[in-house]
């Protein structure tokens, strides 16, 4: 068994499993580990995306 995980708390979850359930996991954890990874650059690629179209569209606050 490869162990191809890259954060802390998915490897600490594969090793609290007994080994006969870890065996039969690894597949499934790898793969929310995965999912997490995913979601979190899309999230920061939506908020750095937020941000620009905040500065571009931002009124200046000076105008009264």
């Amino acid at each position: 068994m490869r162990n191809e995980l890259k954060t802390a708390f998915w490897k600490n979850a594969l090793e609290q499993l007994p080994p006969e359930v870890r065996a039969r996991h690894v597949h499934d954890i790898e793969a929310a580990e995965r999912w997490e990874l995913a979601l979190n650059r899309w999230i920061e690629a939506v908020t750095q995306v937020k941000n620009v179209l905040g500065r571009v569209f931002q009124t200046p606050r000076s105008a009264h």
